[in-house]
């Protein structure tokens, strides 16, 4: 067996530390891997593959790769995500749909064309870009994990791109708005709404969080395991610690908020639509929470820092200066320009057009 580096050349273990072991060759340009079992047999087949590549009989027919089926790329995909992730129904509509176009298909023989041409199908659907893009990520998720196990040598996704986004979206609440939306909502969810616009914390880990999440003492409230699986630290302000503290007196549950994720979504947008502030989704109060910090003149780290964003451009997404902000940021310039005159009707202008900015703002 030739060595290299001091390892057995041309057999891999794959994963490492299980004990399954791969025969690895390339011929005259052609890759191919063989899932064997233990290393002795690995060694041996590699020895006899190695003879035969000499007498020039390598690759006949008994050797050629078995045909991977699409279907089986989706199921092993399926059976990753319920074991690795804790809301598996997230994956599961993206990956019938691809099913729909490759069920019966080998898996080698899709090409990027007609991925692209799924996508568009997609698309035309009425599915966003960025929906489209989801579709895009599982479908080189699978061809990926294909070819770590030496399944298939070729990922057609990956030479698909993605849809370009537009990702700023300004959807927040004015204090105006704020009030009508409560005005609308049952009581019931007041609690949970209230600490989604003071604490930024998303839908999902709101209705995850326990009692044993708050550490009162300090005015802590942890997400055990957010969005990107890591702990989420988040100092609650006064307004959240006595929302929670009379939460607390009438507890039935573990949970802090124990409502039924599907019913809560039903009655929410129910509110925004009696309100009359379509569209808008429960997420958007995230962008509320960014957007008040922005405008109180919150620095970026720590605006980071409290929602968990892993870069500037993801915070641009959410943090959202009011029309009227904006404006009192440039009409401060007058306060010391000293070439301005000194009109007459400068204080009614100003004050004609501040009513103006309040007025499309609370719109």
């Amino acid at each position: 067996m030739a060595r290299k580096h001091g390892k057995d050349k041309g057999i891999i273990e794959i994963p490492k530390g299980s004990g399954i072991w791969w025969v690895d060759i390339s011929i005259d340009g052609q890759r191919r891997r063989w899932k064997v079992g233990s290393k002795t047999a690995a060694k041996a087949f590699y020895q006899k593959l190695k003879v035969e590549a000499m007498e020039g009989r390598l690759f006949p027919e008994k050797y050629e790769r078995k045909r991977v089926m699409f279907s089986e790329l989706a199921k092993d995909r399926l059976a990753l995500v319920t074991a690795h992730h804790s809301r598996p129904k997230g994956e599961n509509h993206l990956i019938e749909r691809w099913l729909i176009d490759f069920k019966d298909m080998d898996a080698s023989k899709i090409t990027p064309s007609m991925i692209e041409n799924v996508l568009t199908e997609i698309k035309q659907e009425g599915k966003a870009p960025a929906t489209v893009n989801h579709h895009l990520e599982l479908i080189k998720a699978m061809y990926n994990k294909a070819s770590r196990d030496g399944l298939l040598s070729v990922n057609p996704a990956a030479k698909v791109k993605k849809y370009k986004l537009n990702n700023v979206i300004v959807r927040y609440l004015t204090p105006q708005q704020e009030v009508s939306l409560f005005e609308s909502l049952s009581n019931t969810y007041h609690p949970i709404v209230k600490t989604a616009i003071n604490t930024g914390i998303r839908q999902g880990e709101l209705l995850r969080l326990t009692w044993d999440d708050i550490d009162w003492n300090t005015g802590i409230l942890t997400v055990k395991k957010s969005k990107h699986g890591q702990a989420h630290r988040m100092p609650m302000n006064s307004l959240v610690q006595e929302v929670l503290s009379e939460a607390f007196k009438n507890r039935k549950t573990d949970r802090i908020f124990p409502h039924d994720n599907s019913r809560m979504r039903k009655t929410f947008e129910k509110a925004i639509k009696a309100a009359g502030l379509a569209p808008f989704r429960f997420h958007d109060l995230r962008h509320t929470f960014a957007s008040r910090l922005a405008m109180k003149g919150v620095n970026d780290r720590t605006l980071m820092t409290l929602g968990g964003w892993k870069s500037p451009a993801m915070l641009n997404r959410y943090a959202h200066l009011s029309p009227t902000h904006l404006w009192q940021a440039v009409e401060s310039l007058t306060e010391i320009t000293p070439s301005r005159r000194d009109f007459s009707n400068a204080t009614a202008t100003k004050t004609a057009t501040e009513e103006i900015y309040k007025k499309g703002e609370n719109s």
